[in-house]
């Protein structure tokens, strides 16, 4: 028997340990170990704020919520328009002609006739008239969401047809089918007592009545019971007309979905759909563990992956192979929140200065790697109002050091730190900005203007809060700054919910303190204009006053950045969160060697 000379025996070795490790490190043929596997486990990088849908704020409640309750319109995640969900289309839309409402504007709706809830029985206008009641009790605490339904003075259920139903408005709102066409809830889970019944919708919206309401037992029982945990987090409790039934919440772990047997909408020939027998929303709240699970596909779906993990996985080959990568735009903005009520922040020249101190080219070419674009107000920019003649703030560290001083800040004790007397008090410029914890791009913004602001004499103090807590301080008013995001809708904009200061209160959205009454009635009249050329004109004016009082520092829209597993047939969307896990379905003999 010949011996094998050493020199091949070497060269073999050598093969050996380059393909293997090539293999391993983007190479080869992968293996996935989720051929057949329907279930879909998508990141989540916090808890949401509950599952409630008409006391959550956050987006990823949002996201989730929409798998378990109905709206009676939705937005097509392929065409970006309103469909009929729950209604069996679109309202009918006409002027009163006379009585009561006239030269206002009334919605007929009809809804499924298939739609039933979890129990059999039928989902009827009842539902939805206790639905926007809910909302209208002052005490739930619905405050971002009860400005959007202000317009509506009454509803008339048809009395030949419990789902059919006429929504009455004095005013013409820009938004009244959007709003209109909510979700709504069962009312035997959500007011098994029948509570708000004894209220008419004409009741609640009466001002003149509020004190009255305030003190009435039944509208603070509901108030307590509607807002209580049970209804955003315990099963039983968080129940819709969708396709899934919540299962399951364990805190900073995940949350179930399990896609009901015998849901209704299977039965409407296709109009509706809902394909994953399970979602699994897993929360992971740091990237490197995250990315580490989607390699070894312990998650199916991620979305605002961090940018240099992004880019490392678009290089990886085996990964590729497995996931399907996509960069969408998304409707969106991130910016930095100022909190007009601090004495630091009152005035508008230390907004402005701060706002020279955020370098938003190096933000985005170096914390985003590109994958996003400046902006410079609440709109985005493929909206036609939007205003393209606002300057944008650029980073200047002498103009901001200029208007900090002009506005009477300087360091008078050679400490580095500018300062000034409010009222009697030596106050320095020190500000905690606050992010939420494991979002690295709002660490990392805030670590550039940190830096860039202590070159101006502004000592910048970089804090991060768990989700939830981060939300909360918010609310509460209990930061400098803020590093936050907007999720944006194809629809048009009502900036009522953010900007006008009938929001700013604990519950509402307008969480700067920004507006006066020229702003309040600058957006009272854009919500009635129903002349496309003259609201584009009210928009661009609302604009240049945001614009003219820097309550936020606007800094980017950014590209999401998605990885889907690559056995689902699944398409990327404009519309957040950037696909519609519902649609998702097997491929056929998807790496059938697997």
């Amino acid at each position: 028997m010949k011996k094998i000379a050493p020199v091949i025996l070497l060269s073999c070795f050598t093969f050996f340990i380059l393909y293997t490790t090539s293999c391993n490190s983007g190479g080869g043929m992968a293996k996935s170990k989720k051929s057949n596997d329907s279930t879909v486990v998508i990141h989540d990088l916090a808890d949401a704020d509950g599952l409630n849908p008409f006391t959550s704020s956050s987006a990823n409640g949002f996201y989730i919520q929409s798998n378990i309750f109905q709206g009676l319109l939705a937005i097509d995640f392929k065409t970006l328009k309103q469909t009929g969900q729950l209604a069996v289309d679109r309202p009918k839309i006409e002027e009163v002609a006379d009585g009561e409402y006239k030269g206002g504007m009334q919605l007929t709706y009809e809804i499924r006739p298939e739609a039933v809830w979890d129990n059999g029985t039928p989902v009827t206008a009842a539902d939805y008239i206790f639905s926007i009641k809910a909302v209208k009790n002052p005490k739930t605490s619905c405050g971002s969401l009860r400005p959007y339904l202000e317009f509506i003075d009454d509803i008339v259920a048809d009395p030949g047809n419990p789902k059919k139903f006429i929504v009455y408005s004095k005013e013409k709102y820009i938004l009244a089918e959007e709003f209109s066409g909510g979700t709504v809830l069962p009312e035997y889970i959500y007011d098994p007592k029948g509570l708000m019944r004894g209220f008419t919708i004409k009741q609640l919206n009466d001002k003149k009545n509020a004190a009255k309401l305030m003190s009435d037992p039944k509208i603070d029982e509901f108030a307590q019971q509607f807002n209580s945990p049970q209804f955003a987090r315990e099963k039983g409790f968080v129940v819709g007309s969708g396709p899934y039934e919540f299962i399951e919440w364990a805190t900073g772990q995940y949350v179930i979905l399990n896609k009901k047997k015998n849901w209704w909408g299977d039965k409407t020939g296709g109009a509706l759909y809902a394909h994953p027998p399970k979602i699994t929303y897993k929360i992971v709240n740091d990237w490197t563990t995250a990315v580490t699970a989607l390699k070894g596909e312990d998650l199916d779906v991620a979305h605002g992956i961090r940018p240099n993990d992004f880019l490392e996985l678009k290089k990886n080959e085996q990964f590729k192979q497995l996931y399907n990568i996509h960069t969408p735009d998304e409707l969106s903005y991130v910016y930095l929140g100022l909190n007009r009520r601090n004495p630091r922040l009152a005035d508008v020249r230390v907004r402005k200065a701060l706002a020279h101190l955020v370098d938003k080219k190096e933000i985005i070419e170096t914390l985003l790697y590109g994958m996003g674009s400046p902006v410079i107000g609440p709109i985005n920019p493929i909206k036609p109002y939007y205003d393209k003649s606002i300057a944008d703030m650029p980073f200047d560290i002498d103009k901001a050091k200029a208007l900090l001083k002009e506005a009477g800040w300087e360091d008078t004790d050679g400490n580095g730190i500018a300062d000034k007397l409010v009222n009697g008090e030596k106050l320095e410029m020190k500000l905690d900005f606050k992010y939420n914890s494991g979002n690295d791009t709002r660490k990392n913004i805030g670590i550039l203007l940190k830096e860039n602001a202590k070159r101006a004499g502004v000592e910048i103090n970089v804090v991060a809060r768990e989700w939830t807590v981060f939300l909360e301080d918010t609310k509460k008013r209990d930061y400098d700054i803020f590093c936050g995001g907007w999720i944006q809708s194809p629809i048009l904009d009502d900036p009522k919910q953010i900007w006008h200061t009938s929001s700013d209160h604990p519950d509402g959205d307008n969480r700067v303190g920004f507006g006066s009454a020229e702003s309040d009635k600058l957006i009272d009249e854009l919500r009635i204009t129903l002349d496309e050329a003259k609201r584009n004109e009210l928009y661009k004016k609302f604009q240049e006053v945001v614009a003219q009082d820097q309550p936020y520092i606007f800094l980017y829209a950014p590209q999401n950045r998605l990885a889907i597993h690559a056995r689902f047939n699944a398409e990327p969307s404009l519309n957040r969160p950037g696909f519609d896990e519902k649609a998702f379905t097997l491929k056929q003999n998807w790496m059938a060697n697997n």
